[in-house]
């Protein structure tokens, strides 16, 4: 132990010396006096975390069950076409100097990595599901990658900072592994981006979904082919045949909403094929169909098998060259969904204000959660 280890513990003894006997055991004043140790990070897409910004994981939500830190399943045949992005960022504080600290896992299914594309060499060796000191090299901080590497999610997996000579917890983290996809599909020319557009209304539900703890899939709608095949279609088969996902969020505004059955419409029909999920939740924002850049036509049907869909539109006009969407039968606001123009907050709408709704983004986002497991 280091003179100033030393001198900390020996003030921590003294202060329960005066008084604070009767308090938690030491191991908990330590770590209650310690600052932040362990920070995890949302999900990363592809090279990056593009098209959303880095984002932490609130240290208030840490350990909670659906909104702390998710984390992708690693199955042994997941594709990941623009690079490995299953990993998640960890961050590793260390509040004292000359004190070694070690990462215990409460299981086999959290695997360590001080790369982010798994290099070989790079995995951090455990010995009873706990690490050798770790190795910050005079830096304050350490970053290391998370690993869910279990096919099949046995139920949520913890991290803990630990400092041996003390028999002290100093921060937990809880992982729960993903077993739902939220896409998001933009409107014609939407594109996903940095910085945010705040008028690209499917993209904000997306951020803010996105920073609180949901796998996102934000695309641009032409990522869905009229048939439903493409890119987007890939990673959801994908994900659902080698990442644990059985639930399914779809939702897009405009052409988007029509790109949204489009996908829908293709999943169920190679059901079979694909394996076990369930659609959850759809939604469109004045849907157009899509089948190509200059469709015109309402997207008036609803996504097969879609156990709640959303269906928000306006009356095309002049201003807005006519575009619009309509009722959708079987959908929420019950019975075809709502014509914004009929309530207050959405007179005087157009199609390239429906999406911007504050209600609107309310009615997805909300729904979405009550339904829709992380």
């Amino acid at each position: 132990m280091t003179l100033r280890s030393r001198a900390l513990l020996l003030r921590l003894l003294a202060l329960l010396g005066a008084g604070l006997l009767a308090g938690p055991p030491l191991a908990a004043q330590v770590a209650r006096r310690a600052p932040q140790g362990l920070t995890a990070f949302r999900p990363q897409h592809g090279a990056g975390y593009f098209p959303f910004a880095r984002t932490k994981v609130p240290e208030a939500w840490e350990e909670h069950p659906e909104l702390g830190p998710g984390i992708r399943v690693n199955g042994a045949l997941e594709s990941d076409p623009a690079g490995e992005d299953d990993l998640i960022e960890l961050l590793v504080a260390r509040p004292f100097e000359g004190t070694d600290l070690v990462l215990a896992r409460s299981g086999p299914a959290l695997v360590l990595w001080t790369t982010r594309t798994r290099v070989p060499g790079s995995a951090v060796p455990f010995t009873g599901d706990v690490t050798a000191p770790l190795a910050f090299g005079g830096a304050r901080t350490l970053t290391l990658w998370v690993e869910w590497s279990g096919a099949v999610p046995p139920g949520p997996a913890a991290l803990e900072l630990r400092a041996p000579e003390w028999d002290a917890a100093l921060d937990r983290l809880r992982f729960h592994a993903f077993t739902s996809l939220v896409v998001a599909l933009g409107g014609e020319g939407q594109v996903p981006g940095l910085p945010l557009d705040p008028n690209h209304g499917t993209f904000v539900v997306a951020t803010d979904l996105y920073a609180r703890g949901y796998d996102v899939l934000m695309r641009d709608e032409d990522e869905v082919s009229p048939t439903g095949t493409g890119p987007v279609y890939t990673e959801v088969v994908n994900a659902i045949q080698n990442r644990a996902v059985g639930t399914l969020a779809i939702y897009g505004y405009s052409h988007g909403g029509g790109s949204t059955y489009d996908l829908c419409e293709r999943l169920d029909t190679f059901r079979g094929s694909i394996g076990t999920f369930a659609i959850e939740f759809t939604s469109y924002a004045d849907g157009v169909q899509n089948d190509s850049d200059t469709d015109l036509d309402q997207e008036l049907r609803k996504p097969p098998t879609s156990a709640y869909h959303a269906n928000h539109y306006q009356v095309g006009s002049f201003a807005d060259f006519f575009l619009d969407g309509g009722p959708v039968p079987s959908s929420f606001p019950s019975p075809s969904g709502l014509n914004v123009e009929t309530v207050f907050w959405g007179v005087g709408a157009t199609h390239f204000l429906v999406d911007d709704y504050l209600q609107v983004f309310d009615h997805i986002a909300t729904n979405l959660e009550a339904r829709v497991a992380r």
